[in-house]
């Protein structure tokens, strides 16, 4: 088990690194301002899966079979958009210490907004005989206008193969928040985390959490890409009616809001007590 603790405790000391590692003694309202942040994207990620579930049991809709689908929700869909909207809003603005920190967040941030504006194919429903969404109709001006039910079956379904464009953001996304949190949140910066030779508790604490996070979070796209791409008919059926897709997408979302929750200082026992090490991840 110590063996185990060490190494999802370890962290790189060569990749990652800042320009300028020199412990501050204060931290800057830019970095107070990115916490803030961070903590609020924690939040979102947290409250994304839960708020989709609190409409399922309290609106008349249906327990979509991803939270993906919930972009076809009354009411939800316009939540699901403005919130990871938000995430990638802010991810596109994070600035990190190294530029592959900058490159990165901007790639995972477009990702985000991506799975926001094109969506998967399908209402996510299953057999449910009825259930409210949101109004997709065909409208045609006149005297007297006139309303229709779209002929094309695969609401909103912007262009042909759409639902690649969001399979592709939604991989982009989750692989670098998984990458973040197993090398860069990890990063041993020794002016800040080396005392005396060792590495500081709060930080060992940290790289633990930090190295779950990424894990759930890679193992969680691990399966959904085998489930879409090799899984057999019976067992995509299955899976879909198990609603297993929504269940792993919010494990994956799980992880890294508590990452970023940690990274903004949210969890007092985790947080360094002193100053030099304060601006760390």
């Amino acid at each position: 088990m110590n063996q185990i603790a060490s190494a999802l405790a370890s962290g790189t000391t060569t990749y990652f690194q800042p320009p300028d590692p020199t412990p501050a003694l204060a931290i800057s309202n830019e970095k107070k301002i990115q916490r803030r942040l961070a903590i609020l994207v924690g939040c979102v990620a947290f409250g994304l899966p839960i708020v989709m579930m609190i409409g399922t049991f309290y609106g008349n809709t249906c327990f979509r079979q991803s939270i993906s689908h919930y972009y076809y929700a009354q009411f939800l869909g316009t939540l699901f958009v403005g919130m990871l909207v938000f995430i990638g809003g802010f991810l596109i603005a994070y600035t990190g210490e190294h530029w592959l920190e900058d490159v990165g967040s901007l790639i995972a941030g477009l990702g985000a907004i991506c799975i926001a504006i094109f969506p998967t194919t399908g209402v996510g429903c299953g057999n449910t005989a009825a259930f409210l969404s949101r109004v997709f109709v065909e409208y045609t001006p006149g005297d007297p206008a006139t309303v229709a039910m779209v002929k094309n079956r695969d609401y909103f379904q912007l262009f042909e193969k759409v639902e690649h464009f969001h399979s592709f953001a939604a991989g982009a996304l989750f692989i670098y928040l998984g990458i973040y949190c197993l090398f860069v949140m990890k990063r041993i910066i020794p002016e800040r985390h080396i005392r005396d030779g060792q590495l500081i508790d709060t930080k060992r604490r940290r790289n633990v959490v930090y190295s779950i996070c990424g894990i759930v979070i890679l193992l969680c796209v691990a399966v959904l890409g085998w489930v879409g791409l090799v899984a057999s008919d019976e067992v995509v059926a299955a899976w879909n009616r198990n609603h297993m897709t929504f269940y792993f997408e919010t494990a994956a979302l799980w992880a890294f809001g508590l990452a970023w929750l940690i990274k903004g200082r949210l969890i007092p026992w985790l947080n360094d007590t002193t100053p030099q090490a304060a601006m760390a991840p």
